[in-house]
């Protein structure tokens, strides 16, 4: 889904700073940018530490002088996944809200006093369309996206009077790895399902619970991260809207 949201970024003419806990994912996606003629750093970040998050935005600062926009996109899902919540552990929830909610908290106040200063900035957090679906197989994730909405509403309010605007994005069904540990949950103990490969479980699963029959590509959060980085965005904030092909109307 970064590298969607990078393509998508880079398309509008934006330079873009590539964070990632794998350094050499990062440079990649960095090398790829730069190879169909962007401009892009890499950083290694473990969003998890402040005094990472603090590097990112400082070298950020040092190599192009300012920072326009930030997306919160790191995510994380606990080890033990499916029913009853009682499965889980401790470790599970902490691990969960130190990358979706500590990681979003450390990196909003690392680029604030900048975007404040300057009296201008986007934020932009990747929560997901699961927080609003209390998905029972993933508590942990379920409640740490749920902080991270009500973490956008209030930094919203925030930094409102400096003109910098908050907002989330809840993606629906996009195809990652991750699928590949979900999708047997998914179909477990459902004979209705017919296929057993995750990919053709996953696109079942989008068939039966997606209204336009389609998954969500990391292009489609890419193109509202655009929209909402944009001036004709300039009055929205404090929302969360939803890229699931109708699946949660709201």
């Amino acid at each position: 889904m970064g590298g969607g949201i990078c393509s998508c970024l880079v398309g509008e003419g934006a330079t873009v700073v590539v964070s990632d806990l794998d350094q050499a994912g990062a440079e990649r996606r960095a090398k790829e940018i730069e190879g169909a003629g962007g401009t892009a750093l890499a950083v290694r970040t473990d969003v998890t530490d402040e005094a990472d998050c603090e590097a990112l935005v400082a070298r950020s600062l040092e190599a192009f002088g300012q920072v326009d926009i930030l997306v919160n996109n790191a995510g994380h899902f606990g080890e033990r996944l499916g029913l009853p919540f009682t499965n889980q552990t401790a470790e599970d929830w902490d691990s969960n809200y130190a990358v979706n909610v500590r990681g979003p908290f450390l990196l909003c106040k690392a680029v604030a006093p900048h975007m404040m200063e300057r009296r201008a900035g986007r934020i932009i957090n990747i929560s997901s369309v699961a927080a609003q679906r209390d998905a029972q197989i993933l508590p942990d994730y379920v409640a740490a996206k749920n902080a991270e909405l009500s973490l956008t509403r209030v930094v919203a309010k925030d930094l409102g009077p400096y003109d910098v605007t908050v907002n989330a994005i809840c993606p629906g069904l996009v195809w990652t790895n991750f699928w590949n540990r979900l999708a047997p949950l998914v179909a477990g103990g459902d004979d209705s399902y017919t296929q057993t490969e995750p990919r053709a479980i996953f696109e079942e699963f989008v068939r039966r619970n997606v209204p336009l029959q389609r998954e969500q590509k990391p292009e489609d959060i890419g193109d509202l991260v655009v929209f909402l980085a944009s001036d004709e965005a300039k009055n929205i904030t404090g929302q969360s809207i939803n890229v699931d092909g109708g699946m949660s109307p709201r």
